[in-house]
């Protein structure tokens, strides 16, 4: 009766928790400010972040101010009047005057529990925006997380009461900027590009690394772009300011950017084929493109990451002739976008083992020869032995302090880039202990 050992050792699987996503949404927004009513382990995901993902993480702060504060408190040292412990340290940070919006989320024990979180937020005095996101690490992963804080931010930033909306207008909600970072700078600033030359302007991307102020630009837009990491907050803010929805994937390679702007310049109202410039544009990149099929024709890519992300590079591979035999996907299970091109072996939040297995099952002809995939591909050893280029939430190996987008035509040519001289240069992903983990 005392023998409590499993008879078998519990196995880490591929997927990254709900909180995780929280943080990565106020990293995102320079201005904002969480209160998780948890013990102090919670910051731990913090350090995922800014520890060696984002150079430029603005989360945690050296003198200790951080924008993610716990309330310390445990299931096991129960307060009195818990709620008013709780909205004493949210209201004391929103009247501090530091920032644009507070949120409030808690572990499942303090909602078991019955504590009223939409309450104390929307009791907050009025000043600092606050709204509460939902307590549900134990039912949701992290790509929720990420969607229902910018969820939250969507209900209660203030706009402006006449704000200067034109029909050529456009705010893109619910972009993964997983870091502040120049490949994700160079991404906002190709979309733009692109806007640009096909007749609209971009005025405010959630979220963007900037401020609260920024996201609040959205209102000036006639028309919201929903790409697939922040659906909720999409419909949110299409349903506060009367602006039109449009629900899209992620514009990766010549043919999904093409696509993407041919659906916002159609839901945009705009007639015709792409202008000029814009066309030049596709055929610039697919002009620098065509060198490097020489190589990447006829490879196969094993992918590992996030299930959005490979909807859009599965489909950017095959623009390549490239084939993605396997995709090994970190989150719970959900539908694939559209684009996605179907690889034999697809698997949601698999073990180490489970991963393994599958990929020794590939036939030969269907090995991968590349990985293009995120740093736990390589804490795990799922990518070992083959060129790499780290791509997704994390990349503690590689960092950019220069453009290096990997959306829109420019994008398409960098991650073509990257591929090819992985591939060239035979550069293994190197092993758990090489990376120091």
């Amino acid at each position: 009766m005392s023998d409590t050992a499993a008879d078998k050792a519990f196995e880490r699987t591929y997927q990254l928790p709900y909180l995780l996503g929280v943080f990565m949404a106020v990293n995102a927004v320079r201005d904002a400010c969480l209160v998780v009513d948890s013990p102090n382990c919670a910051m731990v995901k913090a350090d995922l972040i800014a520890g060696n993902h984002d150079l430029f993480s603005t989360l945690l702060s050296p003198d200790g101010r951080h924008r993610v504060v716990c309330t310390m408190v445990t299931p096991f040292t129960p307060q009195k009047n818990p709620e008013s412990r709780v909205a004493a340290i949210l209201n004391s940070i929103a009247g501090s005057g530091e920032f644009g919006a507070v949120l409030l989320t808690g572990l499942p024990f303090g909602w078991l529990a019955g504590m009223d979180y939409d309450g104390i937020a929307a009791a907050v005095p009025p000043g600092t925006p606050a709204a509460a996101v939902p307590a549900k690490s134990m039912d949701l992963d992290w790509l929720e997380g990420y969607d229902l804080s910018l969820e939250a931010l969507a209900r209660c930033l203030r706009f402006p009461a006449r704000p200067r909306r034109a029909a050529g207008k456009v705010a893109i909600a619910g972009y993964m900027l997983d870091r502040n970072e120049f490949d994700h700078a160079a991404n906002l600033k190709e979309l733009g590009r692109l806007l640009a030359l096909a007749g609209l302007e971009l005025v405010s991307v959630w979220p963007s690394g900037g401020g609260v102020a920024e996201l609040a630009r959205a209102a000036e837009a006639a028309l919201i772009v929903s790409l697939p990491y922040g659906r909720r907050a999409a419909r949110t803010l299409a349903g506060r300011t009367g602006a039109k929805l449009l629900e899209t994937g992620l514009p990766m390679g010549l043919g999904g950017t093409s696509a993407w702007l041919a659906a916002v310049r159609k839901a945009a109202g705009l007639k015709g084929g792409p202008p000029p410039a814009l066309a030049e544009a596709e055929r610039t990149a697919a002009a620098a493109l065509a060198p490097a099929l020489r190589v990447l024709r006829n490879r196969n890519v094993l992918f590992a990451g996030d299930p959005h992300l490979y909807s859009a590079f599965s489909s950017f591979a095959a623009e390549l002739c490239m084939g993605v035999p396997a995709a090994l996907l970190g989150s719970s299970s959900r539908e694939l976008g559209p684009s996605a091109k179907g690889a034999e072996t697809v698997l949601f939040a698999p073990s180490a083992s489970e991963a393994k297995s599958a990929l020794a099952a590939l036939p030969r002809y269907r090995k991968p020869d590349l990985a293009a995939a995120n740093s736990f591909a390589v804490t795990e050893g799922f990518a070992e032995g083959l060129p790499f280029v780290e791509l997704g939430f994390p990349s503690y190996g590689h960092h950019c302090l220069l453009d290096e987008p990997y959306f829109g035509y420019a994008g398409a040519r960098v991650l073509a880039a990257r591929m090819l001289n992985a591939l060239q240069a035979g550069l293994a992903a190197p092993s758990f202990r090489e990376r120091g983990f």
